[in-house]
């Protein structure tokens, strides 16, 4: 089964031969999926060309979360027909509907309740903008049950969702989580022959990947659920300041990893059908 390999500290992983190596540690390249470097952990230029030519992604964070850039092989797919069909249709109405209605599925089995009154206003959405309203509304229905999970757990201090900069330690374990999967989907979404700034939900910001935020929706709800258990373990002794320390930040890094071994993007895999 292959696996995530994750760089942190002063750490630097190394070429030895045709593996790689981290420490004492030699890691077989046929078990390794893609390699995220954080905070001041390093690659070594002989260990990038090895990783790149054998055709693993290396995904660079800072140690506050924030995806800053990704080394990607030159030899992934390139279906430019998919690609064409992606031009045409972004920001396509109904794929838009498409993408939100999935959501509220998942924010369904959150909640434990029914949000079908959600459904049909999707229905009727005649804009994008309508489409972000429902959206907008039951992201909110997510974190307010959310919020009610950490105070039965003895955890007040979120408020809201936030992103940059980061207010407060659940935040920081929220934006965490969704930055490590929007890395691993960009990497899942360019190796299928996509374009990944080409949105139907979200609207490109910058160097923002709007495709693959709008492909994270349905996988959102799910971190935001695993976050509950993680926060519960690492809350009183995993932070320094508002940021998890390099043992919490270990076990976060495991429990993602887990994650992406059992989870399966439906959304993604039915949206790319849809095209």
């Amino acid at each position: 089964m292959k696996r995530n390999i994750y760089v942190v500290r002063s750490v630097e992983l190394k070429r030895d031969s045709n593996t790689i190596k981290i420490g004492n540690q030699k890691i077989p390249l046929s078990i390794v999926k893609s390699v995220y470097i954080i905070g001041n952990g390093r690659v070594s230029k002989a260990a990038q060309n090895l990783l790149l030519k054998n055709g693993k992604s290396i995904y660079y964070l800072s140690s506050r979360y924030q995806l800053l850039g990704v080394l990607s092989p030159t030899f992934y797919s390139s279906d430019y027909k998919m690609r064409i069909r992606q031009y045409k249709r972004g920001r396509d109405l109904e794929l838009s509907k498409f993408i939100v209605d999935r959501k509220i599925d998942a924010i369904e089995g959150f909640v434990g309740r029914s949000l079908g009154r959600y459904k049909v206003r999707l229905r009727e959405c005649k804009s994008l903008n309508e489409v972000f309203g429902v959206e907008g509304a039951v992201s909110t229905l997510m974190f307010n049950r959310f919020k009610e999970e950490l105070e039965e757990n003895g955890i007040f201090d979120f408020k809201k969702r936030e992103f940059r900069p980061v207010k407060d330690r659940v935040n920081g374990v929220l934006s965490f989580l969704y930055t490590l999967y929007y890395a691993y989907l960009f990497s899942e979404v360019v190796s299928c022959g996509m374009d990944p700034y080409i949105g139907f939900l979200h609207i490109k910001r910058g160097r923002h990947a709007a495709f693959v935020s709008d492909m994270m929706e349905d996988a959102r709800v799910k971190l935001t659920e695993i976050a509950i258990d993680i926060l519960q373990e690492v809350y009183e002794d995993g932070f320094e300041g508002l940021y998890l320390n390099s043992e919490a930040r270990r076990y976060v890094l495991g429990v993602f990893d887990d994650f992406v071994q059992w989870y399966e993007n439906d959304l993604f895999e039915d949206f790319k059908d849809l095209l």
